[in-house]
Formats: C-alpha cells, sequence, structure tokens
C-alpha cells in the first residue's frame, strides 16, 4: 500500500522512509552550467531527509506549523524539494502561486488568501516588497537559493533534528494546498485541496507517468508545482534548465532540455505542448533522440497527433506520448495516448472537436444537460446518450471539494449528487463516442450563439488546424444584435509569405463550408499572433482575441 492511500500528504515520511532504505538514491539531479557545458549535482534522499528535518524543526520555532498558510513562489532545485518536504512535515498549507500572471494579479490573488508567511527567490521578495505580494514586512519570510534582506535562508533554519520525527498533527479533512486556476476564463479561482484530495492527485499522476518500483523513475517536470510527483514515489527528480523568471513555455531553451534529458537519462517528461513543440522541433532539425525517455505528458492544453508522432519518432524504442485533460481543481481527470491516437482514424478525422480519452483510475465523467446558471444538483440519471453534446462534469478523490474562502466561487462550480458527492464543472461542452472516450468541443462560455444556431470553437478549429499553412486558430462570436457573429482568427505558420493569404482564406473557407458544423463562420482574419495564457502558452485567450476581431471588422 503506499503512504499516498491513508490520505495525508506526508511527502516527509514518505521521503525519510526512501532514505531509510535506500540512503543513497538520488532524490534531486540539479544541473549546473560552465564554460557551455553542463555538469551535475546530486543529491541522495538520505541527505534530502536529513536537511528538510532539520529545517522543518527552525519552520516551527519561527511559528509555522499546521495550518499556516505559506506562499510558495520558487523554480526546481535541491532547496525547493528541502522546503516542501519541510513544510509537509509541519502540516503547512502551500499557496502556489505563479507570477507569470502578471506583477498585479500576483498582489491580488495573495490578498485573498490572506499569507502568513513566505518562501521564493529573491527576486519572488523583491516583489513582495515592491508590488505587495503578502505582507511587506513579513517575520516569517524564507528565501531559497540567494539572500535576501530579513529573510531566512534554509542555513539559518536549521535545527538538530528528532531522531523519530513525528508526523504533522493533519488530518485527512484539512488543507493541504491551494492552487490557482489560469485565470484565462474569468477570474483566477484559488482551488483548495485537502490531504486526501492532493495525495489522490498524486495516486493518479503516478499512474498517468506510469511510474514503477523498477526501475526507478526519473523524471523532469517543467511545472514548478509539480516536482513532488516523482518525490512522492521515491523517484529521481531533474531540475529543468529553465530560467522560469524569464522563459515561457514557448521560449524555453530547447537544446538545453534535450542535453540534460540524454544526460540524466530522463524516462519521464510533464510539459506544456509550447514547449512540447520546441522540443520536437529542435530534436528534428539537429537529427538528435532521447533514447531514454519512455513517457511524455502534455497538460495545459491538448497534443495533436501531428506533435504526438513528432515526438514518439525521436523517443525510446516503445516510448508513449500521453495527452492529459482535467483542471486545475481536478489533475488530471483524462488520459489518451499516442499509440491509439495515431492507429485510429476516427481519431485523426478534422472537424469533431479533441478526443481527450477516457477517464484516469478513480475518476468518474458524466455529460450532462447544459446549464447557464448554478447546477447545485446532479443526478445519474440525467447523463446524456452517446453524441449528444453537453456539459462535462467530473468526481473522484482527486477533485478539489471547494474553493479557498471563495463561497460564491465554490456554488457556482461545485455541484452534488444524491450521496453528497462533490463534482466539479470543468466548464467545457463535449460529448461522448461509442468506445467511451470523451471529446471536448471547447469552453462553455465561449460557445458562439449565431442566428442559425451554437457553433462550438473546436470543432471548427479542427479543421483548420490542419491546414499545412495554419499554425492554430481561434473562434470567437463578436456581438451583433440579439446574436453573435462568428469569426475565425488564423494565425500562420512561420514563413508563409503575406501574398499567399487570399490564396489561403478561400482555402479555408472551401474547408468551413464542407462541414455542417462549422457553415455558418464566413469570416476568416489572419493575425501574427493568437493571445496564450501566460502559464502554458498554449489557452488561447478569447475574450483578447474577440475584442481583437471586433476591431478588424470595424475597419
Amino acid at each position: 500500500m503506499s503512504a499516498l492511500d491513508e490520505g495525508v500528504f506526508d511527502l516527509a515520511g514518505i521521503v525519510r522512509d526512501v532514505a531509510r532504505r535506500h540512503p543513497t538514491r538520488v532524490a534531486v539531479i540539479e544541473p549546473r552550467a560552465s564554460g557551455g557545458r553542463f555538469y551535475y549535482e546530486r543529491y541522495s534522499y538520505q541527505r534530502l531527509s536529513r536537511e528538510a528535518e532539520s529545517v522543518a524543526v527552525g519552520l516551527r520555532e519561527i511559528g509555522i506549523r499546521e495550518g499556516t498558510r505559506v506562499v510558495y513562489m520558487a523554480p526546481p532545485s535541491f532547496e525547493a524539494a528541502v522546503i516542501l518536504v519541510a513544510l509537509t512535515r509541519v502540516g503547512a498549507v502551500s499557496l502556489m502561486i505563479d507570477p507569470s500572471v502578471g506583477y498585479l494579479n500576483v498582489a491580488e490573488r495573495l490578498r485573498r488568501v490572506s499569507p502568513e508567511a513566505m518562501v521564493g527567490i529573491p527576486i519572488a521578495h523583491a516583489g513582495r516588497v515592491a508590488f505587495g505580494w503578502g505582507p511587506r514586512l513579513m517575520k516569517r519570510a524564507i528565501v531559497v537559493n540567494g539572500r535576501f534582506p530579513g529573510a531566512h535562508t534554509l542555513a539559518s533554519l536549521r535545527r538538530a533534528a528528532p531522531l523519530e520525527p513525528e508526523r504533522a498533527r493533519v488530518t485527512p479533512r484539512d488543507s493541504a494546498a491551494v492552487l490557482y486556476t489560469t485565470g484565462s476564463t474569468g477570474p483566477a479561482k484559488p482551488a483548495e485541496y485537502l490531504h486526501s484530495s492532493f495525495s489522490a492527485v498524486h495516486r493518479v499522476a503516478h499512474h498517468s507517468w506510469a511510474f514503477s518500483e523498477q526501475p526507478i523513475p526519473v523524471d523532469l517536470v517543467a511545472f514548478p508545482a509539480f516536482m513532488t510527483v516523482a518525490l512522492s514515489f521515491g523517484g529521481t527528480s531533474v531540475v529543468p534548465p529553465i530560467d522560469f523568471v524569464r522563459q515561457k513555455p514557448a521560449t524555453a531553451p530547447a537544446p538545453e532540455i534535450l542535453t540534460v534529458i540524454n544526460d540524466c537519462e530522463v524516462q519521464s517528461l510533464f510539459a506544456s505542448p509550447a514547449l512540447l513543440e520546441r522540443l520536437a522541433r529542435h530534436a528534428h532539425d539537429a537529427k538528435q533522440r532521447m533514447p531514454s525517455l519512455r513517457r511524455v505528458i502534455g497538460g495545459g492544453a491538448p497534443l495533436f497527433p501531428e506533435l504526438m508522432r513528432q515526438l514518439t519518432e525521436v523517443m525510446g524504442e516503445g516510448a508513449e506520448v500521453c495527452s492529459n485533460y482535467g483542471a486545475t481543481e481536478a489533475l488530471p481527470s483524462t488520459e489518451i495516448g499516442s499509440r491509439e491516437v495515431l492507429a485510429d482514424e476516427a481519431l485523426l478525422a478534422r472537424g469533431q472537436g479533441i478526443c481527450v480519452g477516457r477517464a484516469l483510475p478513480g475518476v468518474t465523467l458524466r455529460v450532462v444537460p447544459l446549464t447557464d446558471g448554478v447546477m447545485a444538483t446532479t443526478r445519474a440519471d440525467a447523463e446524456l446518450p452517446v453524441g449528444e453534446v453537453g456539459e462535462l462534469i467530473v468526481s473522484g478523490e482527486n477533485v478539489s471539494p471547494r474553493y479557498f474562502d471563495d463561497a460564491a466561487s465554490t456554488a457556482k462550480n461545485k455541484a452534488y449528487d444524491e450521496s453528497g458527492r462533490v463534482w466539479h464543472r470543468l466548464g467545457d461542452v463535449g460529448y461522448r463516442d461509442a468506445q467511451g472516450r470523451l471529446w471536448v468541443l471547447g469552453r462553455a462560455g465561449h460557445v458562439v450563439r449565431t442566428e442559425r444556431g451554437l457553433l462550438f470553437p473546436m470543432r471548427a478549429e479542427t479543421l483548420l488546424d490542419g491546414h499545412p499553412e495554419v499554425r492554430r486558430s481561434g473562434l470567437v462570436g463578436v456581438p451583433s444584435g440579439a446574436h453573435q457573429l462568428p469569426v475565425i482568427c488564423v494565425e500562420l505558420r512561420a514563413g508563409v509569405r503575406t501574398a499567399e493569404r487570399p490564396r489561403i482564406q478561400r482555402e479555408l473557407l472551401e474547408l468551413l463550408k464542407a462541414h455542417e458544423h462549422s457553415r455558418p463562420i464566413e469570416r476568416v482574419l489572419f493575425s501574427r499572433g493568437l493571445p496564450v495564457d501566460p502559464r502554458h502558452n498554449a489557452k488561447i485567450e478569447r475574450p483578447k482575441l474577440a475584442a481583437w476581431a471586433a476591431k478588424q471588422l470595424e475597419r
């Protein structure tokens, strides 16, 4: 039985157990660049556990204990791993904040959760002082990977650790973490994870990542909040060579990432499609492979068949690329792999939406009638038949049951069945096929309401995204009387000449007219680049795109 099955996210206990049984096993590999080459610092489980237990004593001494709300703003590193493990030893609640959302947004989000302590790299503490990221004067401020005036370093927190540390006095129903949604489809919301649900997230991730006891997992994760996935299984977490302050997924250094993957014999990789596109393109252009890589997981946006094929061609024998689907409040929910996608013509056809596969173990999905307002309750007999489009809801132990101190968002986004089980409204529309696979057609709030009926974004977009000169497209609705005028905005691939646009526009309109679900779309606009979310660089920010389209039509 996994330690996570007890329902308390006791990462410190897991790390300590591995350290006792396999003291020299590598917990964290941290690359260092020197003279154009990498060398690597390898930290054992014995050292990680020893330092985390020592720091945990210091945390209690400065008042960080069970239930203390601690802002966490640090990229992956060994010091970050130490503090993450130590925070679980004392039972603190980690508030995961992504600074890529912008200075003012970070300040607004932190005000809503009233932080009592902060862990961050020096620039994060500079933001705390300059922009009010939590209290400017904070006695319980901790800096990692550097120094900052008035903040505790890990070295200053080290104390003599007890021979037998006690587990934090928390229960499965206590809060473990708060993860903010991206805010790309409305105001960002603080999803509160209990210890039971956060433990379930890690169990589902272990299954999705295809972890096994042999060989020991070696994982590189490009999302800072998921550094704990490998450690919670007793695996090795490889720090990616990414400057998270200055680089986004769409600008991450693919050559360096590929080098680290090969040098460290990384077996699994979790990243945004924007980063995976760069990695696949570089590997093909440089004629390089990643033979150790067995599993790639894409999250945050769909992985299309072309990218799946490109990645599997440069990975190890028998490797698979998987696309995960879910939400910040339900991590992850479904999965589909490249073997199934590339072998099934039905999944390669355009204009049907995006197939996100089947529910992961312990997760239940339903397609229910669309509801504009609050969905207070749901019933099993309300599920729609195969092929009928409706709203997607999900339930499972890995689902966040509520939002932190936000009753209004909880009421709007959660529903309850006859047994009191909580269901999360994913905010998307879609349908099931005859094989039980789920297809997503876009956000419910992005459905375009035309005079001729409803248009679902991903039906039209998957049609146009198959055109060889289209990089991506986005369907939006521009207000037109009582309805909306459907407009599809297109970003062309690099190198396509402006003179080619009239021909491409004609071809795209012919594609749209050839399919029933996209026939009402009569306007195609070309954009130099569609606006995307700051976290994944993959989700289209449709309110911004709709405003841009409206201005273009006015001209």
